[in-house]
């Protein structure tokens, strides 16, 4: 490969999300370079969500091949459920599309792509149908006429007309003809004037997925998040199982934030400056699904996997800490209650010829148990919560530090 087609092109599909003065489309030469958010970054993309990071890939010509190096480990090829990583580079052939978060880039190589951007506006459509669209609006089966009336310099057909030569000539290398400025006056004979001011624009087709596709897509893109593969009967069926998937996700976050509510002991032990958790923010379930997985995501936000993770992990660790603090707590109270430590203390109750008689245990056992499960006790309830609470504070503690 010689260095007059050592170039890649990388352009944005979905450029709507790109924000400030972020271009559409860059070049790289064998010299390569990074695309990020940072300013040192040669191609900068910039959007709200903070998902693009600096550095976030690089190029490198290696071997003659322009090469991907994915060095946040967040950059995605051809709709793979997992990131490139950082530890490889993949190499890039022309029509690969990349996702850098919001982000679909479409690579293009060699110096003969580099003026791709006029099919993307026109929807692919090739200029010289363009071309032929343009000619046939000019021209009737009948004898055209020439208006003398100088053309308007805000006459949208006019300009169109007129840009519509250079735009070609760009793209295909034809010059436009002499005097096709003349003929954006011209009208078919026999007919009556219009008002160019307003003109009927051609139906240009669309290639995009078709409803069928979209959906088995979209399944498809939830099962590789979900690492599996379900067959699935018809579009129906994808349709009703991504119906089902989305009602059972929100059964998970619902639940979760229920948990997360009762877990007011454990959230004390849980310092940070921050929350960074939304599962934890205390909101309802529609803020908390905007947080993990739309507009209301924060850079320093765990992601939905990260927090729904870390979440189970706490819950895991407060159950532990509370089966061990159970355990603590009653082996407490039964020591409160051998016989030993009771006839210990039943012996401060005697009250002058009292405990001469062989049943006097026994019946201060019964003065004992009524005493202690009437209303104005609560000398039982207080030590076994006494106990508890610090038992399951220490397991806790003990769990946060092995983490």
């Amino acid at each position: 490969m010689n260095n007059s087609t050592q170039q890649l092109s990388l352009l944005v599909i979905n450029s709507a999300q790109l924000e400030g003065d972020s271009q559409v489309q860059h070049y790289f030469g064998p010299e390569g370079g990074t695309l990020g958010a940072s300013d040192q970054d040669d191609w900068q993309l910039r959007e709200s969500l903070g998902s693009v990071l600096p550095g976030h890939a690089r190029i490198d010509l290696i071997d003659g091949h322009f090469c991907l190096h994915d060095q946040s480990g967040q950059t995605f090829i051809n709709g793979s459920g997992s990131p490139v990583g950082g530890d490889r580079h993949v190499r890039l052939s022309a029509g690969d599309e990349l996702t850098v978060g919001p982000f679909q880039i479409r690579v293009s190589l060699g110096q003969g792509q580099h003026t791709p951007a006029l099919d993307e506006l026109m929807d692919n459509r090739p200029a010289r149908d363009m071309d032929t669209w343009l000619e046939d609006t000019q021209h009737d089966a009948g004898t055209t006429h020439t208006v003398t009336k100088a053309p308007r310099q805000d006459d949208p057909l006019g300009a169109l007309q007129q840009d519509s030569h250079r735009v070609s000539s760009l793209v295909t290398g034809r010059m436009p003809q002499s005097g096709a400025s003349e003929q954006t006056g011209e009208l078919s004979g026999g007919k009556e004037t219009v008002n160019q001011a307003f003109i009927e624009l051609p139906d240009v087709g669309r290639t995009g997925l078709t409803q069928d596709e979209g959906m088995a897509a979209a399944l498809e893109t939830v099962m590789s998040g979900m690492g599996g593969n379900l067959a699935v009967a018809g579009v129906s069926g994808a349709a009703e199982m991504l119906f089902d998937m989305g009602r059972t996700l929100r059964a998970l976050v619902e639940g979760l934030l229920a948990l997360q509510a009762e877990q007011g002991a454990l959230a004390d032990k849980l310092l940070r400056p921050i929350e960074d958790n939304p599962l934890r923010l205390g909101l309802d379930y529609h803020d908390t699904l905007s947080l993990l997985f739309a507009e209301g995501q924060s850079p320093v936000h765990l992601s939905a996997p990260a927090a729904v993770a870390e979440l189970l992990s706490n819950i895991r660790l407060q159950h532990a800490a509370s089966q061990k603090a159970t355990s603590v707590a009653l082996h407490s109270v039964l020591q409160a209650f051998s016989p030993e430590g009771l006839l210990a203390r039943f012996s401060h109750y005697r009250r002058g010829g009292q405990g001469e008689n062989a049943g006097w245990e026994w019946d201060m056992y019964q003065h004992y148990f009524r005493e202690l499960t009437s209303s104005r006790q609560q000398g039982f309830e207080k030590l076994f919560r006494q106990v508890y609470a610090q038992a399951y504070d220490r397991a806790v503690r003990e769990g946060l530090e092995s983490l």
